[in-house]
C-alpha cells in the first residue's frame, strides 16, 4: 500500500516536481564539491545558489510552455460542457507530437459525439412524426368508421321512435344494438393498436398467444409461439416493447396474405432478452416495422430485419430492465 506521504509527494504539480528534482541535484553536487574542498569559499556558495535559481526559473518556464496545450484542451472541455458543441481544438505551436496527437484524438471524439447527437435528434424527430402519423390515423378511423356507425345508430333509434308496430321497433333496436357492438369492437381494436395492456397485465406469453390466434383467424397462417422459461417473467416495459415488435412483424404476414406459417420465439439470458419472428415471404418492410426498429434502438437494444430461406426474420434484443414505452 502506498503511504500518505508518498501520495502527497506524487500529487504535487509537475512544475514543483521538476524544481524539487533540480534542487536535489544541485544541492547534491554542492555537497559533493564541499566534501572535496575542506572549506568552500563564498564564491563557490554563490555560484551554487545562482545555478540552483537559474535552473528553477528555466524549468518553470519550460514546463509552463510544455503544459500550455494541456490547458488549452482543458479550456476546450469547459466550453463544450457549457454548450459550445461546435468548439474544436486548434493546433498549438507549443505541442510536441504526443500532445498534438492527443488534441487530434479529442477533436475526433467531439466529432463522433456531435454525429451521435445529430443522429439522436433525427431519431427524436422521426418519433414525433410517427406519433403525428398515428394520431392522424386514429382521427381518420374515428371519423370514417366509428362516427359513421354512431350516426347510423342514431338514425335507427330515431326510426324506432317513429314506428308504431312492435315488430318494427324491435327490428330497429336490434339493428342499433348490432351497430353499437360493432362500434365497441372497433374502439377496442383501436385502443389495442394504440397501447395494448395484454402484455403488461397477463404477461408476454399470454399476449403473444392472443396475438397468434388473431393472426391465424385473419390471415389463415399457422403461428407458433415459443417462450422459454427464462423469459416468462419480464419487466412490463420490456414485455410491451417485445410485444409491439412481434405485432408489427406479424402484421406484415397479415398484409401480404401469402404466408402460410410464422414462428415467434422469446429467450432470455443474463441481463438481456431476445425476440425472434420468422414468417413466409420477404416483402419490403412497412413503415411500422421501421418505427419498431427505432423504438428498440431508443430502448438501448438492437433490431435486425433479414431475408433468408424464403422468409423474413425479425430479431430484437434488449436489456431486461430497460425498454421504451
Amino acid at each position: 500500500m502506498m503511504s500518505g506521504l508518498t501520495r502527497r509527494i506524487l500529487g504535487v504539480p509537475l512544475v514543483a516536481k521538476l524544481i524539487g528534482a533540480n534542487v536535489i541535484i544541485v544541492a547534491s553536487a554542492f555537497v559533493l564539491q564541499a566534501s572535496a574542498v575542506s572549506s568552500p569559499g563564498r564564491a563557490e556558495i554563490f555560484t551554487a545558489v545562482a545555478a540552483l535559481a537559474l535552473a528553477s526559473v528555466v524549468n518553470f518556464l519550460l514546463v509552463r510552455l510544455a503544459l500550455k496545450p494541456v490547458r488549452e484542451l482543458e479550456t476546450l472541455a469547459l466550453r463544450v460542457t457549457e454548450g459550445e458543441f461546435d468548439a474544436r481544438g486548434v493546433p498549438s505551436p507549443y505541442a510536441d507530437k504526443d500532445l498534438a496527437r492527443l488534441s487530434d484524438t479529442v477533436n475526433s471524439l467531439l466529432d463522433s459525439l456531435a454525429e451521435e447527437r445529430r443522429r439522436i435528434q433525427d431519431l427524436g424527430a422521426d418519433v414525433v412524426r410517427a406519433h403525428d402519423v398515428e394520431r392522424a390515423s386514429v382521427s381518420r378511423e374515428l371519423h370514417d368508421s366509428i362516427a359513421q356507425t354512431l350516426a347510423a345508430v342514431r338514425y335507427q333509434l330515431a326510426a324506432a321512435g317513429r314506428e308504431e308496430e312492435p315488430s318494427e321497433i324491435r327490428n330497429s333496436l336490434a339493428a342499433a344494438n348490432a351497430m353499437i357492438s360493432t362500434a365497441m369492437d372497433e374502439i377496442v381494436t383501436m385502443s389495442n393498436s394504440l397501447h395494448s395492456r395484454v402484455a403488461e397485465d397477463l404477461g408476454l406469453e399470454a399476449a403473444l398467444g392472443t396475438l397468434a390466434r388473431h393472426v391465424e383467424s385473419t390471415s389463415g397462417a399457422a403461428v407458433q409461439v415459443i417462450v422459454s422459461s427464462r423469459a416468462k417473467r419480464l419487466p412490463p416495459a420490456v414485455s410491451a416493447t417485445l410485444f409491439r415488435v412481434a405485432e408489427e412483424a406479424l402484421r406484415e404476414l397479415e398484409m401480404h396474405r401469402g404466408g402460410k406459417s410464422a414462428t415467434v420465439s422469446v429467450d432470455a439470458g443474463e441481463g438481456h432478452v431476445r425476440l425472434e419472428v420468422f414468417y413466409d415471404g420477404h416483402e419490403p418492410a412497412r413503415a411500422g416495422l421501421s418505427l419498431m426498429k427505432d423504438r428498440v434502438m431508443l430502448a438501448g437494444g438492437v433490431m435486425t430485419i433479414e431475408n433468408q430461406n424464403g422468409g423474413t426474420r425479425v430479431t430484437a434484443e434488449l436489456k431486461r430492465m430497460k425498454a421504451a414505452s
